[in-house]
């Protein structure tokens, strides 16, 4: 049974397509992909509805300051307003833009089996042709909204938090084909970034391995209830938890993982945050034994 609501208002445009014909195969964005899965038992419409007109959504992110109060002393510095870049903007750049429009038309058409069959300066974007789409005028690579060259200065200049976090704050909405070499020269000619950049930062987190089956990569850790220790495996692929009272000790974490291994399979990956019980000798020894040909690693992810 499936259950049904009338329509659903969003001010965000490409969620239109996100929640229209979109497959789960095509969201890269394990955010999006488990938001869909989630709205699949339902039938609904999808509405744009600008920001301006979420009245009721936004009322408490912009709820005025009704306070008269006047500080005591005033601090002036000359700034630089810089504007946001909103979906109309990207529309009328591309409409504007001749070679976002010859591409716009490819991808409408269809795409050569040849690159050289295609104009000179769309023949970048022809190894992400798979992945290209247009929408209401845009551009779309996955979710992301391919930005016209007159636009990627001004998203280039909206971040300042070094080349890492600029990377992962463009990559998860913006996309041309030459946007990292842009942003690491953006970066390197940033005096203010250069003058606030830390002397010793911290290494840039390494992006799990997307798991392509059940219970091939699962974490694990442990909790204590009620005078009891127990272990809880989560399976990476469908947030499946699961959860064994366990003793302590390597003896009471190779029972439980055995007991696991039994009912689900052998896992590839266990990812953990480096206990004791973990990184024993009898549990990386019954890791590497067990299953013969499949072999679990254990990779350390520190708590916070």
């Amino acid at each position: 049974m499936k259950l049904f609501i009338l329509s659903c208002e969003v001010d965000h445009k490409p969620l239109l397509k996100t929640f229209g014909d979109r497959c789960l195969d095509d969201l890269p964005n394990p955010h999006l992909r488990n938001l869909k899965e989630k709205a699949l038992r339902y039938r609904f419409r999808v509405v744009h509805i600008p920001g301006i007109r979420h009245a009721a959504a936004d009322a408490m992110s912009r709820k005025p300051d009704d306070s008269t109060q006047v500080c005591s002393q005033t601090d002036s510095t000359p700034t630089e307003l810089v504007k946001s870049v909103t979906w109309d903007n990207v529309r009328l750049a591309t409409a504007s833009d001749p070679i976002m429009m010859a591409l716009s038309k490819t991808i409408e058409d269809g795409f050569p089996d040849d690159r050289t069959h295609l104009p000179p300066e769309i023949r970048e974007f022809y190894q992400f042709r798979e992945n290209l789409s247009t929408f209401d005028g845009v551009i779309l690579y996955h979710d992301r909204v391919v930005v016209p060259p007159s636009l990627r200065d001004k998203i280039l200049q909206t971040a300042h938090q070094g080349v890492s976090q600029m990377l992962s704050r463009v990559e998860t909405s913006f996309f041309w084909p030459s946007m990292i070499p842009a942003i690491t020269e953006t970066r390197a000619r940033c005096s203010s970034c250069n003058r606030m950049a830390p002397s010793q930062p911290s290494a840039p987190p390494t992006p799990p391995v997307s798991p392509a089956f059940p219970f091939q990569c699962i974490v694990a850790d442990y909790f204590y209830y009620r005078c009891h220790n127990y272990l809880v495996v989560v399976d990476r692929y469908s947030n499946w938890p699961i959860v064994e009272e366990a003793s302590n000790g390597a003896a009471g974490l190779i029972a439980a993982l055995r007991r696991i291994f039994v009912t689900y399979g052998i896992s590839d990956e266990l990812s953990t945050d480096g206990g004791p019980e973990f990184t024993s000798l009898a549990t990386g020894t019954f890791l590497r034994n067990w299953g013969g040909h499949t072999q679990a690693l254990i990779s350390c992810i520190p708590s916070q």
